[in-house]
C-alpha cells in the first residue's frame, strides 16, 4: 500500500490510521448498546437515590412510600422490610450508592466504546458480562425466578454474539 494508505477496515484520520478497525453496527449490535447504556443511566440513578437516603429517616420514608402505594401500615410484609431497612449503617449506604455509581461507569463504558465500534470494549462487555453469568445461574437454581432468568437468557445470547462477532472479524 502507499504511504499513508489506510489497511482495508481501518480508518484514516488526519492522515494516520486508527489502530481499531471500524465496525458495522447492526441491530443486535444497537440493541446491546442501547441495554448497557440504559442499564447505566438506571444505575447511576439508583446511586444517586442511595446517596438521597443519607441523613433520612428509613421508617417515615418507607412508610409514606407504603401510603402512596396503598399498602397498610400494619402489613406483615412492610413491617419486616421496615425492619431490615432501619438496621442500615451511614457506611452501608454509602458502600451501596458508590457500588451502584461504578457499575453505572462501567456500563456506561461498554455502551460507548461499543458505539465507538472499539474491540476493547468488546472484550470487556465479554467480560464483564460474563462475570455475571455463573451468579444469574446460581440465582435461576435456587430462586427459581423469573427475572433471573430472563438476565441469564440475554447476558449469555450478549456473550455469545460478541464472541462470534470478534471470531468473525479476526479471521477476515
Amino acid at each position: 500500500m502507499g504511504e499513508g494508505a489506510a489497511e482495508p477496515g481501518q480508518v484514516k484520520v488526519d492522515g494516520s490510521a486508527l489502530l481499531e478497525p471500524t465496525v458495522s453496527k447492526d441491530g443486535v449490535l444497537r440493541t446491546i448498546i442501547v441495554l448497557k447504556a440504559l442499564g447505566g443511566v438506571l444505575f447511576l440513578l439508583i446511586g444517586l437515590g442511595v446517596f438521597a437516603l443519607i441523613n433520612k429517616d428509613m421508617s417515615d420514608l418507607a412508610e409514606g412510600v407504603a401510603g402512596l402505594l396503598g399498602v397498610e401500615p400494619e402489613n406483615h410484609y412492610l413491617l419486616r422490610s421496615l425492619e431490615w431497612r432501619t438496621g442500615i449503617s451511614l457506611q452501608q449506604i454509602v458502600v451501596i450508592g458508590f457500588a451502584a455509581i461504578l457499575y453505572s461507569a462501567l456500563l456506561l463504558t461498554m455502551a460507548w466504546g461499543l458505539h465507538l465500534g472499539r474491540i476493547w470494549a468488546h472484550w470487556l462487555t465479554i467480560g464483564a458480562t460474563g462475570l455475571l453469568i455463573p451468579v444469574e445461574l446460581y440465582e435461576v437454581v435456587w430462586s427459581l425466578r423469573l427475572t433471573y432468568s430472563i438476565a441469564l437468557v440475554i447476558n449469555v445470547c450478549i456473550v455469545w454474539y460478541l464472541i462470534r462477532r470478534r471470531i468473525r472479524s479476526s479471521s477476515l
